[in-house]
């Protein structure tokens, strides 16, 4: 279990070099759903609120719990280009890449980029990219785009 003491002695604390911005970093894993994924807490003033520790390790208690509704999500937005692909998009493995705990922000508590990759062609691989951005341990909106950086509409 995570814990304030253990983020602030155990993560990499960057400031960004622009701006006000500061997060603390890991990279924890998730068996099975990617190598390492990129965690950050954000802060403010190198303070970090129990309330996002809370959201942290209660998502990494039930994230198994949210992966269906991922999935088909997943399926359902499938461009006609992949339509013909959709059992090789379906078996291949979903990757956790980034999770962010924001620091007191109204819309959402957490977010998950995830993610699927598969063969195209013979050598191309083709990514899917998804955000989803929770609020009270529920999924908020889900929703796929190449800037996952950007807020879900």
């Amino acid at each position: 279990m995570l814990t304030i003491e253990k983020i602030k002695t155990d993560f990499s604390y960057i400031k960004a070099l622009t701006g006000n911005s500061e997060v603390y970093h890991d990279s924890p894993t998730f068996d099975g759903y990617g190598n390492l994924c990129d965690l950050y807490f954000k802060s403010k003033d190198k303070q970090i609120k129990q309330e996002q520790v809370d959201k942290y390790n209660e998502f990494r208690k039930c994230f198994k719990d949210y992966l269906p509704e991922i999935e088909n999500y997943i399926s359902r937005s499938l461009e006609n280009s992949e339509i013909n692909k959709k059992d090789i998009i379906r078996q291949s493995k979903l990757t956790f890449d980034i999770i962010e705990i924001p620091y007191d922000n109204f819309k959402y508590d957490l977010v998950l980029v995830c993610g699927k990759n598969y063969k195209k062609f013979i050598f191309l691989k083709q990514n899917i990219d998804i955000r989803v951005e929770f609020k009270n341990g529920t999924i908020k909106t889900i929703q796929r785009k190449k800037e996952t950086k950007a807020d879900n509409n």
